[in-house]
């Protein structure tokens, strides 16, 4: 008879993996290295990894769910001495996605120590990713047989044969917690949505033009977005990003400077919309981006605060330095 506890393995087990997944990135990532045209470049550690890391079983299934962030150093050298250190943030490690954003930063940078850095981009964060490949595998051969109950029946050696499944779960934003911002009322059809706002402030390493067009071009969008974009630099021009995940409407635009829009997820209220405002400012040698986001579904908040930085920003720097 199996265990009562789980009889068959039907019922939803879940396992907290985060120590486990941490110790694996910090043992298996540095050491990562690259040579090639006289060059080197290597992961010499890892800094840092917040996240969340879970192992599940339902109907007899590992499931694995999990989303991290990671910061490790890298250095890097050429034939003539030179040499170069910094840091790659990897803002999302996630069981959804394989295209990881590398946000590359390189300490005490000079002009003529570009390359090493640029041979860090192309050439070292290839071999990052073969090793993250591997992480969902190694998760479930590690801790899988923890997660199964034997089924003791007669002539049975006790012991469960795990089937896995590879889980391809939509990419949502996440449902955050409440947070402490001033709480608003907006109406959709006969539901009452309780709202509140948002407000973001970034700096980007390019001209205010080029970031209205990172931002509003079809071609540039689809490249940090990694799917195809539907969106023109015009008012009353829909668009639709992410698959159709963030859809709605460009109201006005004053090229390299505004962007206002109506904007939701595909998992919002029907019909719910909250109101985007984007203003860039150019400063000396850098842009800042300034962000006034209304009518969020309140439960919504914290995710769709840390989703503007995980799949926009972040991505953004990481597409274009």
């Amino acid at each position: 008879m199996a265990d009562w506890r789980n009889v068959g393995n039907w019922h939803w087990k879940e396992k907290n993996c985060f120590d486990w997944a941490k110790q694996y990135f910090e043992e298996t990532l540095p050491g990562t290295e690259v040579a090639k045209d006289g060059m080197s470049a290597k992961v010499t550690s890892v800094d840092s990894v917040t996240g969340d890391v879970d192992l599940n079983i339902r109907k007899g299934r590992l499931i694995t769910i999990y989303d991290v962030e990671m910061k490790l150093a890298w250095s890097a050298t050429r034939g003539d001495d030179a040499s170069l250190s910094g840091t790659i943030t990897i803002p999302e490690v996630a069981h959804d996605t394989d295209d990881y954003v590398y946000d590359i930063v390189a300490n005490n940078m000079s002009s003529d120590k570009l390359e090493l850095k640029e041979f860090v981009r192309k050439q070292l964060t290839p071999e990052i990713t073969k090793k993250l490949e591997r992480f969902t595998d190694d998760l479930k051969k590690a801790n899988g047989s923890e997660m199964y109950i034997p089924d003791n029946k007669p002539g049975s050696s006790g012991a469960s044969t795990p089937t896995t499944v590879n889980t391809d779960l939509a990419k949502e934003f996440k449902q955050g917690k409440v947070g402490g911002d001033e709480v608003a009322v907006a109406k959709t059809k006969d539901a009452v949505i309780s709202t509140v706002s948002v407000s973001q402030s970034v700096e980007f390493v390019c001209s205010a033009e080029d970031m209205f067009l990172n931002l509003t071009d079809p071609q540039r969008v689809s490249i940090w977005t990694r799917a195809p974009a539907e969106i023109q630099p015009k008012a009353s021009s829909k668009f639709k990003l992410f698959g159709g995940h963030i859809e709605g409407e460009i109201t006005r635009v004053v090229p390299g400077k505004t962007i206002e829009q109506t904007w939701r997820v595909a998992t919002w209220p029907a019909e719910h919309y909250s109101k985007v405002t984007i203003e860039l400012e150019q400063l000396s040698s850098s842009t800042r981006l300034s962000l006034k986001q209304t009518g969020v579904p309140f439960n919504e908040e914290d995710a769709t605060k840390a989703n503007w930085n995980r799949y926009y920003w972040s991505s953004i720097k990481g597409s274009f330095g």
